[in-house]
């Protein structure tokens, strides 16, 4: 009887180490299933955010003949933008973002006063003797387009808070087919446009290069009036310059690829 006892104590004691030990390796296994999880997405959270991409173009000179070949092969994309010109309905989409300068003498197009960007961001006109005259929104792009001195573009996105050098003219707007990139530019009162390219990230479009900048560096041709221009892929931009200083040769055909690092 007491033989029986002891042996029965024994399985208990063999059963009670054996469960301890399976608990113990399910732990373990646990532990290092959540070690590997977090490990993981730590690495592709640091993949993420070194992924950054870097931009740069090729241009070069074509003919006439080689452009309008290109651009009637091509499926150009035309997109036209709402465009709100009239400044009471303006003033009832915009209200408590822009606030308009109700100064009689500014007549159908008030100045912009103040702008309460969605993003917190504010701006205030301190400058009695310099306005921004209402021309334009856009709003698609929630873009405020005015003008300046001299008849310069000014331009404000209403989103986040940057203004004409990043902002642009929607006017001036030529989208690559996948609405990736687009070419940009703005007025600057010299009889001239400055151009740049931007890319989409994050539902924004951020400037990536100084066309202008570039296309002369490469060429010694100064692209500051676009007449014409289109995307025959997602990374090819087509553009036909005008030139006011020659009265033969007035026009001239670049090509500029996008190329992405």
């Amino acid at each position: 009887m007491k033989k029986n006892v002891l042996i029965l104590i024994v399985i208990c004691l063999n059963l009670l180490l054996f469960q301890n030990c399976k608990t113990d390796n399910q732990e373990k296994k646990q532990t290092e299933t959540i070690s590997k999880v977090k490990e993981s997405d730590t690495i592709e959270i640091e993949n993420k955010e070194d992924k950054i991409t870097n931009y740069s173009i090729e241009v070069e000179v074509i003919d006439s003949l080689k452009y309008n070949s290109i651009k009637r092969n091509s499926k150009v994309l035309e997109k036209n933008l709402i465009k709100i010109t009239n400044i009471n309905e303006a003033k009832k989409i915009l209200n408590g973002i822009v606030e308009f300068d109700e100064n009689k003498d500014f007549g159908e197009n008030p100045a912009v006063k103040k702008i309460f960007f969605r993003n917190g961001k504010k701006y205030q006109n301190n400058n009695e003797f310099d306005y921004y005259f209402f021309i334009a929104y856009f709003p698609e792009e929630d873009i405020l387009l005015c003008e300046g001195g001299h008849s310069t573009d000014v331009s404000f996105n209403l989103k986040n808070g940057k203004e004409t050098e990043e902002a642009g003219n929607p006017d001036l707007f030529i989208f690559s087919p996948n609405n990736k990139f687009r070419l940009n530019g703005s007025y600057d009162g010299q009889e001239c446009n400055g151009y740049f390219l931007q890319v989409e990230k994050n539902k924004n479009f951020e400037k990536i290069i100084n066309l202008e900048q570039e296309v002369k560096r490469q060429t010694k041709i100064s692209i500051c009036n676009i007449r014409d221009g289109f995307w025959s892929n997602n990374n090819t931009l087509y553009l036909e310059k005008y030139d006011f200083d020659f009265e033969h040769n007035k026009y001239k055909y670049i090509k500029i690829e996008i190329i992405e690092k």
